[in-house]
């Protein structure tokens, strides 16, 4: 089971989650995460910090480490948006990048707060469903250097060049809670993140029991929590989780992250990924 880390940006300073990366890639870590929030309202901070800037950052002081976003909110950018900042990201670690992408927030939700401030319509669940299934097949086709794909969610593209680079289509993880969502994920993505709770035992063994070959699955779990209860991890393992991911803040004492057994973690240069 690979191991990474989900640095929280509210209230942090850019350069002390760039070190911390830093310091997760010294300890063994496979990967780094950074979740898109554009305001620290949604969990009462008093900022947030964009995650493509800070994951260029982290390219940069890392050589190893694999980087994503967990999740790109689809309502936040467009398809054709997000394609442009992750291969940006794959020019500065090639071989290294992972997308993550949501549906969005629920209405009237704490992480709904920064869209209903500048009015963005997060319609139902069904919606968001259909919004994030047709978001993948635009990434792909993107990717793919098609000029045209056609939706009906606002997520098509019409006459659409000049996107991308000759990387390839980063592998594609879908954040899910629900398990319309995961079946999402299962039709369509690469790989699916559950966020720990008193549900996600039963959904990661449904998930391992019907995923096709090379799906991933990923747990959502708590840095904090994991290093004063390892059987946490033990736990994951069990369940049949590929990747554990441990959510973290700054300031955060970099030895700490030593007091994880990351051993298992297995880096592999751009050309074995």
């Amino acid at each position: 089971m690979l191991i990474d880390l989900a640095i929280h940006p509210f209230d942090a300073d850019v350069a002390s989650m760039v070190a911390l990366a830093a310091a997760a890639g010294e300890a063994g870590y496979n990967g780094v995460w950074l979740t898109d929030h554009f305001s620290g309202a949604v969990v009462g901070r008093r900022w947030s910090r964009d995650p493509f800037v800070c994951l260029g950052a982290m390219a940069g002081a890392t050589e190893h480490l694999e980087l994503g976003v967990l999740v790109a909110n689809m309502h936040n950018r467009h398809p054709a948006q997000v394609a442009s900042a992750v291969n940006s990201l794959q020019s500065l670690a090639p071989g290294r990048v992972r997308l993550g992408i949501g549906s969005g927030a629920v209405e009237g939700s704490r992480f709904a707060v920064e869209h209903e401030a500048i009015g963005t319509d997060l319609g139902n669940a069904d919606g968001r469903r259909a919004m994030l299934a047709e978001s993948i097949q635009a990434l792909r086709a993107i990717w793919a250097g098609e000029t045209t794909f056609d939706a009906r969610t606002g997520v098509g593209f019409d006459g659409l060049d000049g996107i991308v680079d000759d990387s390839p289509c980063p592998p594609i993880i879908v954040g899910a809670s629900a398990w319309p969502t995961i079946e999402v994920a299962l039709a369509h993505a690469d790989g699916v993140n559950v966020r720990r709770s008193d549900r996600s035992d039963g959904l990661v063994r449904r998930i391992v029991e019907l995923r096709p070959p090379s799906f991933e699955v990923s747990l959502l779990d708590s840095f904090d929590d994991v290093a004063s209860d390892p059987s946490r991890a033990d736990a994951a393992v069990e369940l049949g989780v590929d990747r554990l991911v441990l959510g973290i803040s700054v300031p955060h004492h970099v030895r700490r992250l030593r007091s994880l057994d990351v051993t298992a973690t297995t880096h592999l240069d751009a050309q074995q990924r």
